[in-house]
């Protein structure tokens, strides 16, 4: 292993450890949708890519960012932001009906569940919960936001195609601590119940 000399005053870069967004997650009936419909769609498309597991299907609200250890003052304040549009925010439905590869890459790029008008629910409680963030500090989301829940990674692109809804009621917002390149479960952070 070489040893690279450090210059007096440049410290190396922090291995970024800790992946911490907002999402919400998939109820069981919702799961076992989403898993039979991987399976047929894989084969449908001959990918080769893993399946996401069941553990971690969920569809990403907002990202606070990737840190070199937990940065605890940033969980507190965004909690705090997420009980705020919690507290203001009535549980809802959300209806993924099509699937598709985004092109964001030349390899193993996402292929996704996605919908229309049945998330623009999920797209309300993005712009709520961006905004509750900004407010406290926390900026870094961009202005457009395109729900999905990421079925698998593979080198096949598949345009949007229609298939059968797979739909949830969406009752909590879940701040998830993903371990960055660790194959570990997600933890639930902070949760918080939809009451508007």
């Amino acid at each position: 292993m070489t040893q690279q000399t450090l210059l007096p005053g440049f410290e190396p870069e922090p291995q970024l450890t800790d992946r911490i967004f907002f999402a919400v997650l998939p109820d069981a009936a919702a799961i076992a949708r989403i898993h039979d419909l991987t399976a047929g769609l894989k084969t449908a498309h001959a990918m080769r890519g893993r399946p996401i597991a069941d553990a971690r299907l969920h569809a990403t609200l907002c990202n606070l960012g990737d840190f070199p250890g937990m940065p605890d003052s940033l969980v507190a304040r965004a909690g705090q932001a997420a009980a705020s549009v919690a507290a203001a925010t009535a549980p809802f439905a959300v209806c993924f009906d099509m699937v598709q590869t985004f092109v964001n890459r030349a390899r193993n790029r996402p292929f996704v569940l996605a919908g229309g008008d049945g998330v623009s629910g999920l797209g309300s409680l993005y712009k709520s919960l961006a905004t509750a963030l900004l407010k406290a500090g926390l900026p870094g989301n961009p202005p457009s936001y395109t729900p999905h829940v990421t079925l698998l990674y593979d080198d096949v692109t598949v345009p949007p195609q229609a298939v059968a809804p797979v739909e949830w009621t969406v009752r909590e917002l879940v701040l998830v601590h993903s371990h960055i390149g660790q194959n570990l479960p997600y933890t639930a952070l902070g949760r918080w119940s939809l009451q508007g």
